[in-house]
Parts: structure tokens; sequence; C-alpha cells
């Protein structure tokens, strides 16, 4: 709880906007569910991010996926400095979507639900050359364990989601796929997430970038 944070002139004004890095001080009580800031620095105003609406969207897309797949009570360094990679790449990126997706193959990670794409998680031999895919099972399934009418996953999504485990974020958000290719990696993962996640993954950024890329905003 931020006493007198939208009071003009006040203590904290401009101090506690979107997506700005602050460090702060607060005041925890006993019994209480909020605490109390008391004082807060500015040391990343997050201007760029938000002098762009694209890059914006997709910053805020990816505090939603932290809100989702995190409950509050873990380590929150990695997810921290996950963002702020993320963050600093989006303004500069002109693949806005890889730099997402990267980011979001790492959190489902950081969070415990990472995608097995080289072995069948059936029978846990190799299953290279298998697209057959079980959100629920948590990764691939080859060919001799698999059955009819099974979900099936691109090529190019599996190579990138490859490519962020071997390579790492800062090659991965540099990969180019298919026109819509990286919307449908997202949509992937986030069907993925919801096997895994009992929020469901209420993504509302999605509908602002929509708009943005179809000219609507």
């Amino acid at each position: 709880m931020a006493k007198g944070a939208l009071r003009p002139g006040g203590k904290y004004h401009g101090l506690l906007e979107l997506l700005s890095g602050v460090e702060v001080t607060v005041i925890r009580r006993e019994g209480r569910e909020l605490d109390t800031l008391v004082d807060a620095s500015l040391f990343e105003p997050g201007t760029r991010l938000r002098d762009d609406p694209e890059a914006f969207a997709h910053a805020c897309l990816l505090s939603e996926w932290v809100l989702g797949l995190f409950l509050g009570g873990e380590s929150a360094g990695a997810v921290y400095g996950l963002l702020g990679t993320a963050f600093a790449a989006l303004p500069e990126s002109r693949a806005r979507w890889a730099v997402t997706c990267a980011s979001v193959e790492s959190m489902l990670r950081l969070a415990g639900h990472g995608m097995e794409v080289d072995y069948c998680v059936r029978c846990g031999l190799p299953a290279e050359g298998s697209e057959t895919w079980s959100h629920v099972e948590g990764g691939l399934v080859c060919s001799g364990c698999s059955t009819p009418g099974e979900t099936l996953v691109s090529r190019g999504v599996l190579e990138f989601i490859r490519t962020c485990r071997r390579s790492g974020f800062e090659t991965a958000s540099r990969m180019r796929l298919w026109k819509g290719g990286f919307r449908a990696c997202h949509d992937f993962m986030r069907e993925f997430a919801q096997a895994h996640n009992q929020s469901g993954m209420k993504l509302r950024s999605l509908g602002v970038l929509e708009d943005l890329e179809n000219g609507v905003v």
C-alpha cells in the first residue's frame, strides 16, 4: 500500500509508473495482508518502453505471464533478471515476438514446466523426427507410443524451443520463423501452460497487441 501515491507533487509522484524499476522500502505488520510503502527510489525509468506502444504491450504481456506462472513465494531473482533482459531488448528489436517467445520459454522452465523436445515422454527413448505432442504429459511422443488423432507440433516451433535450450536467449531472440510463426509458438506455449497451471493464463495484453498490429489503435 502506497499512501498518497496518486497525490500530485507527493513523494512518490513519477516513481511508481508501469514497468519502471524501483527500489522500495516497506513496513510489514503481522496479521496484515498489505505491506506499507515508506520509501522508493527510481533506478530504471522505463520511458523507452512506455514511448513505444508495441514494445510496451509486449512487456505487459510478459508481466502477465509472470503473474500467471509464479505464486509469489518463489525466489524472484532469476525471473526479475529475465524480465530486465527482455525489457531492454524489446525497444531495440525488430523481432519482438521472438524476444517474447524466448522469454516465455525461459519462464516455463523457471516455473518448473519445461517442455521435453528431445525424448519421448512415455517411453524415454529419443523422439527425433516426431511431431506428436502431449501438453498434459509435457512434451514429444515418439512414433512407437503415439496414437491417431493426437496433437501435432510444428517443426519450426520445436526447433525454436531447442534453440532456446541449447543456445540461450540471445540467439533464440534473433531467430526467424514463417509469417505468424512466433504468434503460433506463443499460443502453443500458452496451451501448454494452461495444461499445467490452474490460473487459466488470461493474457489481456494479447488483445492490445492484435489491435496494434492490425492498425486499430
